[in-house]
């Protein structure tokens, strides 16, 4: 039988549904069916045997999107299995501080739900995509700009979700 998953995402400029794109290609090359949709748009999860839910962290929290999403579904993502992710440039510098701290943005998560995995990526920053405030913001906080995105190992995670063949 081939394993249909859901891959459901929060985005404010597009960085995370890149991510979510390749977490879904590369479970349709391990051969799973995989639907791919914003977190807002999820209307029922019911139909899925696993459900990867991610979102970006901004200012320590996870989109409302995303945290909806799970909320709203949390009966039905108790009969599935759930695999979590976080986009967030602060760990462009890739220390244990920084992890712990993207991790802790999925608390109010995992209150909701039990993940059988967290894949945890560092970010995108385009400035010029961003509100002149916040480009101040992110220059008084000397936060780096650039793609820091691992695509190799955002596929990796992808392919090595537990439980995903049985």
């Amino acid at each position: 039988m081939e394993e249909k998953v859901l891959v459901a995402y929060a985005t404010r400029y597009g960085s995370t549904r890149e991510v979510a794109e390749a977490i879904a290609a590369a479970l349709r090359e391990e051969g799973a069916a995989v639907d791919l949709m914003r977190a807002d748009e999820v209307t029922d999860t019911a139909p899925y045997t696993m459900v990867v839910i991610g979102s970006p962290v901004y200012a320590g929290k996870w989109l409302d999107d995303a945290l909806t999403m799970v909320t709203r579904h949390r009966e039905a993502l108790s009969r599935v299995r759930v695999a979590l992710f976080a986009v967030g440039i602060l760990i462009a510098e890739d220390t244990p501080e920084n992890r712990q701290k993207l991790k802790a943005a999925l608390d109010p998560v995992v209150q909701v739900v039990t993940p059988v995995s967290i894949g945890l990526f560092a970010g995108k920053l385009d400035a010029k995509a961003l509100s002149f405030p916040l480009r101040m913001m992110l220059k008084v906080m000397k936060t780096p700009e650039g793609d820091y995105r691992d695509m190799d190992a955002i596929r990796r995670w992808a392919k090595g979700l537990p439980g995903r063949k049985g």
